[in-house]
């Protein structure tokens, strides 16, 4: 049952670039109490100015002024339905619906399920949430029909260096791949990219191997879209800047074979991207690379975590796994029937599509 209170506050909603200075303004509040990359200010802003739909904040404050919960969430309206998910949609590993208290939590639930039923027709899915969220759970009291499902696995490693060693086999497989590139002639380096003057040169390199592989693989590409490369851009640049990012390279000359980006939170190191060249796979250029970035996590004694963040694969190895949570709800069942006929739709087409259809799709 939603929590009885007393507590005075102010509600406070903007939309589109009120949002944007609106996180600008709640910056430290926002990142003293981040603790995952897609949960930071910075992060939530670029999100807000580069990728589609309009940026909403709904924040409360108390009667000092103090603020006392967030909500950065993003919206679009689509076939006369309006949508709301949580701000960064599927580009989140880690979602925050901000809050102090449990008090706190209840009067945000109760302030953001008031604005969604202020819409006619709209859908709710807020992704990648911690699991006993207690906004979560207020907003299921609130919205009939209201559900909560488990996310995609996410593999980690806990107790890198300590609890979890990796294996002989592991640790070789840098140097097979190496061997291999000798003995087919290649001078192949591999490089360490820590300051942002670096960064800049490889940049546009790394964009180019991530699109190629995903054409390769059949399907478009999250940064074939202007907007959203904008985005990852600004995200790598930020992180770079605080010294919060590494990005591993595997080059032959100014060929890159692959790459990985790992972001660092706290005790958590973090595999925020990487790919293997399409023309280069025989070298297995990212797996060379995931390996640099798991062992610099096992030889450093303040990482206590080394996150693949989703997905389960067979390159991804470790001892534990862990499930966010998204919280589906809509204002009349045929919504949500829709809903999951075009997630289903979009998985099959995701399934089928040729890729040399996907190459065509994206030159145009």
């Amino acid at each position: 049952m939603p929590l009885r209170t007393a507590v005075a506050v102010t509600t406070e909603i903007a939309h589109g670039s009120a949002a944007e200075l609106a996180l600008a303004d709640l910056a430290s509040y926002v990142d003293g109490r981040s603790n995952a990359f897609s949960t930071g200010a910075g992060w939530l802003r670029a999100a807000a100015r580069h990728l589609p739909g309009q940026p909403l904040t709904i924040a409360l404050r108390g009667a000092d002024g103090r603020v006392l919960a967030l909500a950065p969430l993003v919206v679009q309206r689509r076939a006369g339905v309006v949508r709301i998910e949580v701000l960064g949609g599927e580009l989140n590993d880690y979602a925050e619906l901000f809050h102090d208290d449990p008090v706190a939590a209840d009067l945000l639930a109760d302030a953001v399920a008031s604005w969604v039923r202020r819409h006619r027709r709209w859908s709710l899915r807020l992704s990648q949430l911690a699991p006993g969220d207690p906004v979560v759970a207020g907003l299921v009291a609130r919205l009939p029909g209201a559900v909560v499902v488990p996310g995609p696995p996410m593999p980690r490693i806990e107790g890198a260096g300590t609890d979890y060693r990796l294996t002989r086999h592991r640790r070789r497989k840098i140097n097979t791949d190496l061997n291999r590139l000798a003995a087919d002639g290649y001078d192949a380096e591999r490089l360490v990219v820590d300051d942002p003057v670096t960064l800049e040169r490889w940049l546009p390199r790394l964009v180019d191997v991530r699109r190629g592989r995903d054409h390769g693989s059949g399907r478009r590409s999250h940064l074939d879209d202007d907007g959203t490369r904008a985005f990852h851009e600004e995200v790598v640049r930020d992180a770079m800047a605080r010294g919060r990012a590494v990005v591993d390279l595997l080059v032959v000359g100014d060929e890159v074979l692959g790459f990985t980006t790992t972001l660092r939170d706290g005790p958590v190191s973090r595999l925020f991207d990487g790919r293997v060249a399409q023309d280069w796979m025989r070298y297995r250029g990212g797996i060379v690379c995931e390996m640099a970035a798991v062992q610099r996590a096992v030889a450093d004694p303040a990482v206590e975590t080394f996150d693949w963040l989703r997905g389960r694969t067979d390159a991804k190895f470790g001892n534990a796994e862990i499930h966010r949570v998204e919280l589906q709800a809509a204002s009349h069942a045929w919504i949500e029937r829709m809903d999951e006929h075009r997630a289903r739709a979009r998985a099959g087409l995701k399934a089928l599509l040729p890729a040399a259809l996907v190459r065509r799709i994206v030159q145009r």
